[in-house]
């Protein structure tokens, strides 16, 4: 999960400690959220003009569009043949907490029926192995969503229209899908060093405790607990990573940055 600092209207929360400008884009959080999950809600429209929305399985193409395998007596495939512009959303699992506090993204275009899709085949049944039971029904085809638009939201007060140049052309998160356990491992095991890095190399130095709320190619995201109540905290990385293995280096050299903060700060104040 990558947290950004609200915008909405009204928003009192203080502001994020550290180096936000190593976020990433929001055209980067769309791909990757598109990438780590494989079920969306798609809504097509039906012949009254109204919307209808189910479950779907997908996987994407280099661009970021969605390809599904529906069959011919689902309504979603009678309707698109009758009217091809659909939309899907797609949510970051709900976990803990307030579902409506975590990120989803809708991507809106046209549903284009494909007519060989070998390469898509061999894709989504390495994603979607169940399928294998019903691929090669006859009735059973592949559809590709070819997203014109696309809305992205991280939470409360976060969120954006995002290009669809830039949504094409962002690349995916190296770290999508060892993120969590990385997060879970530093909570667990290395919460010393997390109070190291929002002590130190985010300037929150009243801080009694802290927990990794993200990783990604850029650097992490942390809540630190302060005497004025929770702040959050971004720490870049010294340059963006190209892979899941570059993380432990990564963090480790983080870690090595904050203790000789620490130490410089100790040398001055003696």
């Amino acid at each position: 999960m990558t947290v950004k600092q609200a915008h909405g209207s009204g928003d009192s929360s203080p502001p994020i400690a550290g180096d936000i400008s190593t976020f990433p884009t929001d055209a980067e959080l769309a791909r990757t959220l598109v990438a780590s999950t494989g079920s969306a809600t798609l809504s097509t429209l039906t012949p009254k003009g109204f919307p209808y929305g189910s479950i779907v399985s997908y996987i994407h193409d280099d661009l970021g569009n969605p390809i599904i395998l529906i069959s011919d007596m689902a309504e979603h495939t009678i309707n698109a043949r009758k009217n091809e512009k659909a939309s899907m959303l797609i949510s970051e699992p709900a976990g803990d907490g307030d579902p409506l506090g975590k990120a989803r993204l809708t991507l809106v275009g046209s549903l284009h029926l494909l007519d060989n899709p070998k390469n898509e085949r061999e894709d989504y049944l390495e994603k979607h192995q169940h399928a294998s039971f019903y691929v090669d029904y006859e009735d059973f085809n592949f559809w590709k969503l070819v997203v014109k638009e696309c809305r992205y939201v991280g939470g409360f007060g976060h969120m954006s229209w995002v290009e669809n140049h830039a949504y094409q052309s962002a690349e995916i998160d190296p770290l999508f899908l060892n993120a969590q356990e990385i997060i879970d491992h530093m909570n667990e095991d290395h919460r010393d060093a997390n109070l190291l890095y929002v002590k130190n190399l985010a300037n929150l130095q009243d801080s009694s405790e802290a927990t990794m709320l993200g990783i990604d190619r850029y650097g992490v995201t942390l809540r630190a607990s302060t005497s004025k109540g929770p702040r959050m905290a971004r720490i870049g990385f010294p340059t963006p990573l190209n892979s899941q293995e570059e993380a432990r280096p990564a963090v480790i050299e983080l870690l090595e940055l904050a203790r000789s903060t620490s130490n410089q700060q100790i040398k001055a104040n003696e």
